[in-house]
């Protein structure tokens, strides 16, 4: 099911988008709007998922594998997540066993 939105473009925008993506790579510009707002919405979730798993990691909660699993990326990105945070990786006893089992 379809809903109808009406949306405001800046003229060169909308000029952009003819010249490179539709006909190219799309069909119309509401495939283009469709197409980007689910890039945007599924990078937003991503981002999210990433925050929450660092939340829960900080406070010992789970571990970086855990962590991997929640926000659906490896354990090396989940883990390169957390460097660009800030987040001081812990990586102990438990994780070696649970990374070599």
């Amino acid at each position: 099911m379809y809903i109808k939105k009406t949306i405001t473009l800046p003229q060169e925008l909308e000029k952009d988008v003819e010249k490179y993506l539709i006909g190219r790579h799309y069909s119309n510009l509401s495939e283009v709007i469709r197409d980007g707002l689910r890039k945007v919405l599924k990078e937003y979730m991503k981002k999210e998922s990433i925050e929450e798993a660092a939340k829960l990691y900080k406070k010992e909660k789970i571990s970086a594998r855990q962590a991997a699993e929640l926000t659906g990326l490896t354990l090396r990105e989940t883990l390169d997540e957390f460097g660009k945070r800030g987040i001081y990786i812990h990586y102990g006893k438990k994780e070696l066993n649970e990374d070599t089992a």
